[in-house]
C-alpha cells in the first residue's frame, strides 16, 4: 500500500488519502477521533483531540504495521511522510516500523493538542526513531509557516538558509527540536547548515501558500545531514 501526495492544511484542512490508509493508523491509536473537515489551524484542535504523523528518514522504504492487524502503511523516499492523524488524546499508540525485515516497536502517548512527528531512523543495519512534538500556536492567514524538525543529532545549530542570500528562515535549532517562522508566502529554496557549515543539497520549498504550513526535516545521510519537506496535514 502506498501513500498519494499529502495535502496541504489549506482552509479546512481536507484530507484525500485513501480509506485503506488511515484505516490502517487508525488501529494503531485506539480511540480514533473520527473527525472530519477538522479547522485545525484557524481554531485549534478540541481538547481530547491529539495528532500524529510517521515519517521516514531512510532511502529505503519503510512499512508503519499496526499492532494486532495486518494494516499498513508504506513510506517511500518520494513519500516519506504521512498526514497527521488525529486521535484521542494520551491514547496508546502502537505498533512497528518495519525496513528490509527489520522490525523496531513503535509506543508512544500524546497529550491534548499536541502534534507528533514519529520519524525512522537508519541505524547501521537496523532502524531508530525520534518522536519531536509540537504545540502549534502561530496560525496567519497571511503569512506561510515554515518549520525545521532537526532529527539529526550530528547536525548542531541546525539553520535554513535562503539559496544564495545571507538570510536565515529559521536558526540554531538543535538536535531533537523544532523551531518554527512566519514568513511571506513566497517562492523560496533553502539550504540545510549545521554549525554554520553548509550540508547537502539545496531543496526548493516552491511557491508557499498563504495560511498554510511545511515542515522541513534534517536527517542522517551518508555524507553529513540532508533535508526534505512535507506539507503538514490532517487525515479525515
Amino acid at each position: 500500500m502506498t501513500i498519494p501526495a499529502t495535502v496541504s492544511p489549506n482552509q479546512v484542512l481536507r484530507s484525500t488519502l485513501r480509506w485503506g490508509a488511515a484505516a490502517a493508523l487508525a488501529l494503531l491509536a485506539h480511540g480514533w477521533a473520527q473527525a472530519a473537515d477538522i479547522k485545525l489551524y484557524p481554531t485549534g484542535p478540541s481538547e481530547d483531540s491529539s495528532f500524529v504523523r510517521f515519517v521516514s528518514a531512510t532511502q529505503d522504504p519503510v512499512e508503519v504495521i499496526a499492532a494486532g492487524s495486518d494494516a499498513k502503511v508504506q513510506l517511500a523516499a518520494s513519500a516519506p511522510a504521512t498526514g497527521f492523524f488525529p486521535i484521542k488524546a494520551n491514547a496508546d499508540i502502537k505498533g512497528q516500523f518495519t525496513r528490509a525485515g527489520t522490525n523496531l516497536a513503535i509506543l508512544l502517548k500524546i497529550k491534548p493538542g499536541e502534534f507528533a512527528s514519529v520519524v525512522a531512523l537508519a541505524d547501521g543495519k537496523g532502524l531508530s526513531q525520534i518522536v519531536l512534538r509540537e504545540e502549534p500556536d502561530d496560525f496567519n492567514a497571511l503569512k506561510s509557516s515554515v518549520a525545521l524538525y532537526n532529527a539529526d543529532k550530528a547536525c548542531a545549530n541546525a539553520s535554513l538558509q535562503v539559496a544564495g542570500r545571507q538570510v536565515f528562515l529559521v536558526e540554531a535549532v538543535a538536535p531533537g527540536a523544532i523551531k518554527r517562522r512566519l514568513i511571506n508566502p513566497v517562492s523560496v529554496a533553502v539550504r540545510l547548515t549545521c554549525d554554520g557549515k553548509p550540508s547537502g543539497n539545496e531543496l526548493a520549498l516552491g511557491q508557499l501558500q498563504a495560511g498554510e504550513r511545511y515542515s522541513v526535516f534534517a536527517v542522517p545521510a551518508a555524507d553529513g545531514t540532508r533535508i526534505f519537506m512535507a506539507n503538514d496535514a490532517v487525515v479525515r
